[in-house]
């Protein structure tokens, strides 16, 4: 009978401990169901498996993570935060294996436990032996796999430290239980964030396309503005001003050709000028730069182009990244001020083209009393004496770079030389000034601006200037012969490739030789030269010897000095180059010829 009581009474506290099991989990599944947040619905599955296990002293739950191919621990309870580091293979160790098979472990002695765990890599043992708060060994762990349906998505870990055996059969029907409970939750929490992600994207598109549509209105409204005012006609200043009214920071234009600021304000920057053009001429995008004088200045510099050509800047002060809008009123702006400021270069380029037809005109009359009228047309009052200088640009650029650095020159001369009786324009990739002066003072004048602005020139940039000039006493009528001279001393400076500026009257006996073609010197040379043209060291050395007596002008003695010779060693080298060019030197006609040859290979080949 007692038996029968006790065991009544068994079967009475086995209900009601089932019965604990069951509203224990009826009310863990709720709990997990109130929320669709992924990291609140983790945290309640490992709140709530630890009352359901009630042995169990902690535990974690892992998730499969696709890009790394691992089991990441994404819960944890009664753990330090080391835990977090722990991330196993699929298949390795115990939760790999779980996760893997599919199939839950309950392991309840220590010693299998550790044995379990023996292929566990270093790092992950570690993470899990650092993460017990009093380094307690594990003595009993269960672990299943969470799966929804058919997919494995994790693994949940049960651990004991107390006592072996601490978890039983029992535990492994109630963890399952929960574990299918708590897949659903992962499940419906995972697609809740998915749906969040969605719609946070759409939101966030949605906010970037309406920010966008305003920028697209915005950047129609300025370039709207801008191009109004061009078409208006009001003129460069006015679009540069319009465009600072709009931004939030103050922006100056600063020309290329006329070294000029619109609007004027900033006069460090006037003091810089050259050197920024420097740096932007082959520049086509913006940049900051920084300029020391007394004090360090910061500017943005935004170059102006077209095509090829180089106009000038936009130029703020500071350095502050640009916002938004400026940027926006830059990008609208810079392609209008380049047409505004090409409009005024074609207007110019035409000023020039009729100034240049006219100039060709006048220099083909030859009637004295229509060419002073001529003369007169074009600004020049008859004078004493008449000058005429062309200057040309060579360089391995494009013609309207080209044309672009001539009207740069044409800007720096304008600033030095007077218009009044003169005149000065630019056509192509050549500069003509013509001018009548009263006396050989202001020739000289003259022609020391055109030599110090070549010189500046050539000392600032890659682009080649030369010039040839020629001056005369002034009859009207005779102005074509003057051009023609400084045509023929530019030639003279082009065909030996040299810069800078020569007069006509110093190119010598050139003059007869500049319409030569270059094969006929060529030829010339060959048919003088060519006994000596072998190749030898030892002709070479008398050729040398020949072009040193000749240029001394056949003196004995100063030839000998330069050589380094004897004397009598070079009157046996003069005598032995005779009968191999088959000369006599002291005849006139082969010392004429021979002298002639030298000249022009030094003027001609030699550069």
């Amino acid at each position: 009978m007692e038996r029968k009581e006790g065991l009544l009474q068994q079967i009475g506290f086995d209900n009601q401990k089932a019965q604990y099991h069951v509203i224990n989990l009826i009310e863990s599944f709720r709990a997990m169901n109130s929320t669709l947040e992924l990291d609140e619905v983790l945290k309640k599955i490992m709140h709530f498996a630890l009352n359901i296990v009630e042995t169990a002293e902690a535990g974690y739950i892992q998730m499969y993570d696709e890009p790394s191919d691992k089991l990441i621990i994404k819960a944890y309870v009664g753990f330090n935060k080391n835990i977090s580091l722990f991330k196993v293979n699929i298949g390795e160790s115990i939760t790999g294996k779980v996760f893997r098979d599919g199939c839950v472990r309950l392991i309840t002695t220590r010693k299998e436990i550790y044995e379990s765990m023996g292929d566990l890599s270093k790092e992950n043992f570690d993470c899990i032996d650092k993460a017990h708060y009093k380094n307690e060994h594990i003595k009993s762990i269960l672990s299943v796999p969470v799966s929804f349906g058919t997919k494995r998505i994790g693994v949940m870990t049960l651990h004991c430290f107390d006592v072996e055996d601490g978890l039983s059969e029992t535990d492994i029907l109630l963890l399952q239980s929960f574990a299918s409970q708590a897949a659903i939750a992962l499940h419906n929490a995972n697609l809740h964030t998915e749906v969040q992600k969605t719609l946070d994207e759409v939101t966030h598109l949605s906010q970037r396309l309406k920010e966008t549509n305003a920028m697209l209105e915005k950047r129609t409204d300025i370039h709207n503005l801008l191009t109004g005012l061009s078409v208006q006609k009001k003129g460069l200043s006015a679009i540069i001003l319009e465009m600072n009214k709009l931004m939030d920071i103050d922006f100056v234009y600063a020309d290329y050709l006329e070294g000029t600021i619109v609007p004027k304000r900033d006069k460090n920057l006037a003091k810089s000028l050259d050197d920024l053009f420097f740096l932007f001429t082959n520049k086509t995008k913006a940049a900051y730069v920084s300029i020391c004088d007394k004090a360090q200045n910061d500017y943005y510099i935004y170059p102006i182009r077209s095509g090829s050509i180089f106009l000038g800047c936009l130029i703020a002060e500071g350095s502050s990244p640009l916002s938004q809008i400026d940027s926006l009123i830059i990008e609208q702006g810079a392609p209008i001020l380049s047409l505004e400021i090409m409009k005024l270069r074609s207007q110019t380029e035409i000023m020039y083209k009729k100034t240049y037809e006219t100039y060709q005109q006048f220099l083909k009359i030859k009637n004295p009393q229509q060419a002073e009228i001529a003369a007169k047309e074009l600004g020049i009052h008859h004078h004493y004496f008449l000058q005429t200088a062309l200057i040309e640009l060579d360089g391995n650029v494009d013609l309207h770079s080209l044309e672009n650095d001539a009207l740069l020159l044409l800007t720096h001369l304008k600033e030095k030389i007077t218009v009044e009786n003169s005149l000065l324009f630019s056509y192509n990739n050549k500069i003509t000034f013509f001018s009548s002066t009263r006396n050989v003072v202001h020739e000289d004048y003259f022609t020391e601006v055109i030599e110090s602005s070549i010189k500046w020139w050539n000392e600032q940039f890659t682009v080649i200037a030369r010039g040839g000039i020629s001056t005369g006493y002034y009859h009207f009528g005779q102005a074509e012969e003057n051009h023609l001279k400084a045509e023929k001393a530019l030639l003279h400076l082009k065909k030996q490739k040299k810069k800078g500026i020569v007069h006509y009257r110093n190119i010598g006996i050139s003059s007869l030789f500049l319409h030569h073609p270059p094969e006929e010197i060529d030829s010339f040379l060959r048919e003088t030269f060519s006994r000596l043209w072998t190749g030898q060291e030892k002709n070479d050395e008398l050729l040398h010897t020949l072009f040193t007596y000749i240029q001394n002008n056949r003196s004995m003695n100063s030839t000998a000095k330069e050589l380094h010779i004897h004397a009598n060693t070079l009157y046996h080298r003069i005598k032995k180059i005779e009968d191999i060019l088959g000369m006599d030197f002291n005849n006139y006609e082969d010392y004429l010829k021979i002298q002639l040859a030298v000249y022009l290979y030094n003027t001609f080949l030699v550069h």
